[in-house]
């Protein structure tokens, strides 16, 4: 079609640059010299087997919380089952790292808790080790599953129920052999999606004192001066990541099916009253682990913060505020590019996807590609340029989820509708302002909002890449933190979670309004 190939050409600066991009990252890595010394054998076991225990551990755990809560609140009527729908996810407004901090501040000897338990001569149990990192991080990064379980359990899950019911099935036989048998794929992708999240994590894994890959890879950078180390270690971490990608391929390619959806709705089950108070008070209690107490213990520090930390702080929420504007605005509009390249052509979609799939590569990753790419072909600082390098990495880094969503809008647009288009005699703006724009429009305000509380959350990425002197939500969190500062660090994380609690109810009002349709 005519009137899309002027987007194959637009789309061309952006590839050479993702081409540039991954050949320099692992030509840097493997073929420059390191401090094998820094890199011995021992530590580089250490980080592999902290890093795989941490995620596997994760993402199980938090499907455990998740899937159950997920089938409650979808299938069962019981008091409090709206709210507890959307109230369960709260929890992800908190990045890990924030999550992270409080829980440890909350379990140090000198805490409220801590003296708690002393007075009964009871001892809290340390949460600064792997096992510990595992119970808060899926505490954090459940909604992920929980979300995605949810949606799919509302397209099918209740008439699903129903029909096994009629089977002459228990509720308990009906949910073992058929709902979570149906929910598999939905199970493992979002168990995957945690696994990414706990494998890219930075500030939080420091906080609770485990060193993974990202905690390497940062040491390497600003504590040995290494940076080729670093490129090694990032390089190693990309095939890690690589490797679990491929392993749930893998396993999704087995005979699990999703039942398909349809349109009809089904009102949900009615339970005896001793099984409501149940299921409430089960959410009841998760809601208040995961949400109202560290909410809770937030606002309690951030109560004690002076005036001056608030002005201060204010600056850092305007820096994260533009940085998020101008990421997002700059991912989509090449999201945009390349959704209409790949829609127009079929000889650069290996090379679109390619430089589409960033979202599965953790931020310090592409952060280290990025410095060491200009640094070994251009011989220049990338962070001497303000803050386009960190630009370059979140558009790389969370080019995927936008990418996605345009795609799957053009996908809705039949081909009798394009090849009516192409009668006309439009040129290729006019035809993208007057027939494309009007069917990505919601698309692509999903992408925007998407990108740019991704881009306010992201913070090794911000870290290895921000200016001198440019300080964000995010890095001014990590600088608290890394000293034990939990009070100072607790202004920055509540603006960060209210603007998180903005978003999340946004999306959990759009699931909903799909749900009930």
């Amino acid at each position: 079609m005519d009137h899309l190939k002027i987007w194959k050409y637009l789309s061309l600066p952006w590839l050479l640059f993702a081409l540039i991009f991954f050949a320099g990252f692992f030509y840097s890595a493997f073929f420059y010299e390191i401090d094998n010394q820094f890199l011995s054998t021992k530590y580089l076991y250490s980080l592999f087997t902290n890093t795989l225990i941490l995620s596997v551990t994760t993402g199980l755990m938090a499907a455990l919380i998740a899937v159950p809560l997920a089938i409650i609140v979808t299938l069962y009527k019981f008091p409090g089952h709206n709210f507890f729908s959307w109230a369960l996810s709260l929890s992800i407004a908190f990045p890990a790292y924030v999550y992270a901090f409080i829980f440890v501040g909350a379990f140090e000897y000198s805490s409220p808790l801590a003296t708690f338990f002393r007075d009964l001569n009871l001892s809290l149990p340390s949460i600064k080790n792997l096992y510990g990192a595992s119970v808060i991080m899926s505490m954090a990064l459940f909604p992920y599953i929980f979300l995605l379980a949810k949606a799919q359990l509302a397209t099918m899950g209740v008439g699903l129920f129903k029909a096994a019911k009629t089977l002459g099935k228990t509720n308990t036989q009906t949910i073992i052999k058929v709902i979570i048998p149906s929910l598999w794929p939905t199970i493992l992708a979002g168990i995957l999606l945690v696994m990414l999240e706990t494998i890219a994590d930075f500030g939080g894994v420091s906080t609770l004192n485990v060193n993974t890959f990202t905690v390497g890879i940062y040491n390497a950078w600003f504590g040995y001066q290494s940076y080729y180390s670093g490129a090694r270690l990032a390089a190693y971490l990309l095939l890690f990541v690589f490797l679990f990608l491929f392993l749930s391929k893998f396993l999704n390619s087995s005979n699990y099916s999703i039942a398909s959806s349809t349109g009809e709705i089904y009102e949900k089950i009615n339970i005896s009253r001793t099984m409501q108070y149940i299921c409430t008070s089960i959410c009841l209690i998760i809601f208040l682990i995961t949400f109202c107490l560290p909410f809770y213990q937030i606002i309690d520090w951030a109560i004690l913060s002076e005036y001056s930390a608030l002005i201060e702080n204010f600056g850092a929420l305007i820096n994260s505020v533009l940085l998020g504007l101008l990421a997002s605005a700059f991912t989509v509009g090449i999201s945009i590019i390349l959704a209409l390249s790949f829609l127009g052509t079929s000889s650069y979609r290996p090379f679109i996807a390619i430089s589409s799939s960033g979202y599965a590569i953790p931020g310090s990753v592409i952060a280290a590609g990025v410095l060491i790419t200009f640094d070994s072909i251009f011989n220049i600082s990338i962070t001497s340029y303000g803050i386009t390098g960190l630009l370059l990495c979140l558009a790389l880094r969370f080019m995927t989820p936008s990418f996605k969503y345009l795609s799957a809008s053009l996908n809705n647009i039949s081909p009798s509708s394009q090849n009516a288009l192409s009668g006309f005699s439009v040129n290729s703006f006019r035809a993208f302002f007057l027939f494309y724009f009007p069917q990505m429009r919601p698309a692509i305000l999903m992408s925007l909002l998407v990108v740019f509380i991704e881009v306010v959350k992201e913070q090794p990425a911000t870290l290895l890449l921000r200016p001198v002197g440019f300080e964000t939500l995010s890095s001014k969190i990590y600088n608290f933190t890394s000293e034990g500062q939990w009070v100072l660090a607790s202004l920055p994380s509540l603006f960060l979670i209210t603007i998180c609690l903005i978003f999340v109810y946004i999306l959990n009002k759009g699931i909903d309004l799909k749900m009930n349709k």
